[in-house]
Formats: C-alpha cells, sequence, structure tokens
C-alpha cells in the first residue's frame, strides 16, 4: 500500500470512529499551562531591620508652625493669674488674653511665639517668663483604620506619643466574646502596618502591643497611616486600571479573570502584565501574570485566595515600593479613611 493509499486509509477509519461515536478515540483537551513568575518573600535581614527601628526612634519632625485650630496652655511664671489652661488660635490665627488682648500667632514655630508673648506681658511685668505648653495641633494628626474600636483620623501632640498611645486613642483593639465567655481577638496584629511617607515602615505589631517590646513602640509623626486588618477578612481587593476598584467577598474558586469580571472588567489603558499580592504588604509574595494570555486561554486562570490584593498596573512595574505607593491610597480609601493622602476624591489609581 502506497502513502497516499495508507493516508486516505487513515483518514476514512478517523471518520468512521467519529459517525459511530467509537470509544477508542476519546476527546483530549489541549492541557493549558500555568505560567506566572513569582517574587518570593524576601529574607529578613534582622540586623538592618533594628537598625532602622532604632532610626526611628531617635527621628524628629520639621519645626512645627502654629495653625488655627489649635490648643496651648500659657503659663506665666510666678502669676497664676495672667496664666490661661487652654487658649485655642482662632480662624484668624489669633488668640486673646487679658491683658495683653488680641495676637496673632499661627505661621509662627512654638519658640517664635513663647518670645512673642513674653514680650507682650513684660509691658506689664518687668520679669517674667512665658512658656507656651501645647495640648492639642491640629497640623500634627494621624490616621488609624481596621479593627480599632473608633477608626478616624486624629490630632496629636508629638514628642512622648507613641503607637501604643494611637491605638488607645482609637480607644483599643476590637474583640468579640468567645463561647465560654473569654474575649477573642479579632485584630490581625501580624499583618498590621505603618505607612510613613509612602513606606511600610519594619514595626511588628505583636512585639509593640502585645509584648510591650519599646523598640517596636515607635514615636509617631505627622501623616502616619496605621492600619490593622481582621482576623475574619475574607475578601479579595481588585485595583488599578479595573472600572470600579473594590473589594469583593471571596468565593471558592474564584479567580483572577472571575474577580476583575466583578468589578466592572479592565480598562483600556492596563497592562498586560498583572500582580497578585499576597500574605500582607508587610512580607508578600508577588506573583506576576500575563492577563492577555489568561484571557485567550494560552495560560492557565490564575486561582485566589482570601486577603489576595489584584493589582492591575497602567505601565509594567516590578520595584515593590512603586507598588506601594501606586496602590496605597486605593487601599486606604476603599478602608474609608483619608489619611495623610488627603481627599478621597484623589485616591482613584491615576
Amino acid at each position: 500500500m502506497n502513502a497516499v493509499s495508507r493516508f486516505l486509509s487513515l483518514a476514512g477509519a478517523a471518520a468512521l470512529c467519529l459517525l459511530t461515536a467509537c470509544s477508542t478515540m476519546p476527546f483530549i483537551p489541549v492541557a493549558v499551562p500555568e505560567s506566572y513568575s513569582l517574587r518570593p518573600e524576601p529574607a529578613v535581614n534582622h540586623a538592618l531591620q533594628f537598625a532602622e527601628l532604632e532610626k526611628l526612634q531617635r527621628a524628629t519632625p520639621p519645626e512645627y508652625l502654629i495653625a488655627p485650630g489649635d490648643a496651648f496652655s500659657v503659663v506665666v511664671d510666678g502669676h497664676p493669674n495672667m496664666s490661661r489652661p487652654r487658649v485655642i488660635i482662632m480662624p484668624d490665627g489669633t488668640i486673646s488674653i487679658a491683658p495683653i488682648g488680641s495676637i496673632k500667632l499661627a505661621g509662627l514655630t512654638l519658640p517664635a511665639a513663647g518670645e512673642l508673648l513674653k514680650s507682650k506681658y513684660r509691658k506689664y511685668l518687668r520679669e517674667c517668663n512665658v512658656v507656651l505648653e501645647p495640648l492639642e495641633l491640629k497640623n500634627y494628626t494621624f490616621t488609624i483604620g481596621g479593627m480599632v474600636t473608633e477608626p478616624g483620623i486624629y490630632p496629636f501632640v508629638f514628642g512622648s506619643f507613641r503607637l501604643t498611645d494611637a491605638v488607645a486613642m482609637a480607644k483599643g483593639l476590637l474583640f468579640t466574646g468567645g463561647t465560654a465567655g473569654e474575649k477573642l481577638l479579632l485584630s490581625d496584629l501580624a499583618n498590621a502596618y505603618i505607612v510613613r511617607n509612602g513606606k511600610i515602615l519594619p514595626v511588628d505589631f505583636v512585639q509593640a502591643l502585645e509584648k510591650g517590646d519599646p523598640l517596636y513602640n515607635i514615636p509617631i509623626m505627622n501623616g502616619d497611616y496605621i492600619y490593622i486588618p481582621s482576623l475574619e477578612s475574607g475578601k479579595v481587593t481588585i485595583l488599578g486600571e479595573v472600572d470600579e476598584p473594590d473589594s469583593v467577598p471571596y468565593q471558592p474558586n474564584l479567580t483572577v479573570l472571575q474577580a476583575i469580571g466583578l468589578v466592572g472588567g479592565l480598562k483600556e489603558t492596563n497592562s498586560r502584565e498583572i500582580k497578585v499580592i499576597r500574605g500582607g504588604l508587610k512580607s508578600p509574595v508577588v506573583y506576576t501574570l500575563d492577563i492577555r494570555d489568561m484571557q485567550r486561554g494560552r495560560t492557565m486562570d490564575f486561582a485566589l485566595k482570601p486577603k489576595d490584593i489584584v493589582f492591575v498596573p497602567r505601565d509594567g512595574v516590578s520595584e515593590w515600593n512603586v507598588i506601594i505607593r501606586q496602590i496605597l491610597p486605593t487601599i486606604q480609601l476603599l478602608n474609608g479613611l483619608a489619611g495623610p493622602f488627603g481627599s478621597p476624591s484623589s485616591f482613584l489609581y491615576q
């Protein structure tokens, strides 16, 4: 039998087998590979971490400028009748104290304001020492969100104000009652974080809040953002170049393509490389996926887990610090807190 005859014979057999539902030739789908690149969790450099924590302990803020709404006590040494336990800077930047009258302090540093007050009091007292003690500084604020009793944006006085004080100001961590009447912690301290100037600080909340290690109980600075996630969180967050960045409830077998569909799909400006961030923002494992290949069935759709973050950038990004700067504003928006990034209207990924 020549080659042509053998080909025709085989083709005829195959056609007959298909027509008769031949059991010896079952349909076998093409295997789709699971394809992604993985950025593993970096090894912790404990010596470097401790050095940075010690540096954070010595952090000093820029010189403070008095603002409307700030509250002070004015102490005139030796003259309690001229001292005032609490004065507030008015909207026009002034305070009014007898006998010196109205005086503008807004825009001055604390030392300059103290010297100005001293010069005014010297018109009535030959020798005097005037101390301006901050009670509440509106220009110094921190934001705390997540599993605390009263999340929000709070003013504070820099100096002795630390992480534990910030949690206390928010009325503490959230607990729930257990079956035996014991209190169960709802806050995931292992994945809690504090952000300063777009960077996550190496602060272990378990050490700071549960074990009382002073090294981790760092001073709070103006604009700090503290977030304490929930142990019960079963959501997946989808950010970046999608129609409606949001957090959606996790469900078994949820995939990247399904999750993106739940938030309205991709924008036309999306990068083909997307990131799945797993394990929280403090110690993440980052997967890089090719969304085009998944859409076309060339690679397997990626299975998600609770607390995953799916980030669809506009451009290909690989630097972790760049990713953090791009996703943090929207995460804070979804948590309902503006924090140091200003108006919530500016949070959506631009």
